[in-house]
């Protein structure tokens, strides 16, 4: 048993325990030797061991599934090597496992009992507080180190991808324009089409970069004063011409007069034109969308409103989630990311946007109504106010 505590010191969330405390661990402990390729935790299963990995080592996988249709394919996200433990789930609720931890080679852990772990140390909570602590700062450490290289993979494939999208948008682009000669009306459409797609894609691209790396804090440092109207007919051109493919006519209902407000420009402008394109991307050919603008005395909203397929009663509560695509979308395309992206934006902004759909029982359409409180400060606003806030604490 001593020999068993003193391998536990080693590990990176025990190892600033005592003797004696690591002495009572090791009681609820076993050793356990697993061949290549065995199962040592299951993602959703319940999380009733930690796992002190001592020699091998595990892989970490988590079940991607970019649609409810979509098949399920295991991504590996990390390695848990020697000294490290995996399964910490066993100490936080719901004690359910996170991911799959696989042994990519003959492996000897250090099995320890979730529960009698847990019983242990809300009894002796200095030693509680030194296990979390540590467990804290491990799963801080990898939680960046994990969003730090999914950043940068992104930017670089990102670069990598618009340059030539960019190009073929050009080429398209002047060939629409006639530049290089007159077209039939076929090639035209042709064309128009795979600007379209083009354009969908490089839309694409920029939302799994922004998925990575918007911060409310990053949105926060970009705010400034700009002119709404400008805004929301920048959203309306980014549409224009998918719409005019499915003749589907946009009712633009501004307000008598726009006044600017603080906000960030350009995220607003993505959160507009991604209510949009959803309008006429799910909007029956030569039906309307509606496109309106008020204010109220602290607020500013946008609403768009379409006649298309709504969105079913179950998926109203799951649309803002990363990747989620309602049921009757079909094969339509897009990944369930930009009305996730929106509703981040809108919370760094305070503001809140909202869903609401008829659908079922004959009726169709959805309204979705987008709320930019007109308080907010630009970053120079909010110096200024500290200062003078603090201005005597300043002056001491």
């Amino acid at each position: 048993m001593g020999n068993l505590s003193e391998r536990l010191k080693q590990s990176d969330i025990f190892g600033e325990l005592t003797d004696a405390e690591l002495t009572d661990i090791a009681r609820f402990c076993r050793e356990e030797a697993h061949p290549e390729n065995a199962v040592l935790l299951t993602e959703d299963a319940r999380a009733e061991r930690l796992f002190l990995v001592e020699s091998g080592k595990l892989a970490l996988e988590k079940k991607i599934q970019l649609s409810k249709r979509a098949k399920a394919r295991a991504a590996t996200v990390g390695y848990v090597e020697p000294g490290s433990v995996a399964g910490w789930s066993a100490l936080v609720q719901p004690y359910v496992y996170t991911s799959t931890g696989l042994c990519l080679e003959p492996t000897r852990v250090i099995a320890i009992d979730g529960a009698a772990l847990r019983e242990y140390l809300e009894r002796h909570p200095a030693a509680g507080l030194k296990v979390l602590t540590a467990l804290a700062s491990l799963i801080g450490t990898r939680y960046k180190n994990a969003m730090d290289t999914l950043t940068f993979f992104l930017s670089i494939a990102s670069h990598e991808l618009r340059a030539p999208l960019s190009a073929i948008e050009n080429y398209l682009q002047v060939m629409l324009d006639r530049f290089t000669g007159d077209l039939t009306e076929k090639q035209q459409r042709m064309l128009q089409r795979s600007l379209l797609r083009v354009r969908d894609l490089r839309a694409l691209i920029g939302d799994l970069v922004d998925l990575a790396r918007m911060r409310p804090e990053q949105i926060q440092a970009d705010f400034e004063w700009f002119d709404p109207g400008e805004v929301g007919t920048e959203a309306f051109e980014d549409v224009r011409l998918a719409a005019a493919e499915r003749n589907i006519k946009i009712k633009i209902v501004p307000p008598p007069h726009f006044e600017k407000i603080v906000g960030a420009r350009r995220r607003l402008r993505q959160v507009l034109t991604n209510l949009l394109s959803n309008a006429v991307k799910f909007s029956p050919e030569g039906s309307a969308v509606v496109f309106r603008a008020w204010y109220e005395p602290d607020t500013l909203y946008f609403e768009v409103e379409d006649e298309g397929v709504g969105i079913p009663p179950e998926d109203l509560p799951h649309i803002f989630e990363d990747f989620y695509r309602a049921d009757n979308v079909g094969d339509a395309p897009g990944t369930g990311l930009g009305l996730a992206l929106a509703k981040k934006i809108m919370d760094a902004h305070g503001g809140a946007i909202r869903v609401s759909s008829p659908y079922g029982e004959g009726k169709t359409g959805t309204r979705f109504t987008v709320v930019i409180p007109r308080n907010l400060q630009t970053p120079e606003m909010r110096r200024r106010q500290w200062v003078s806030t603090n201005r005597e604490r300043i002056n001491e």
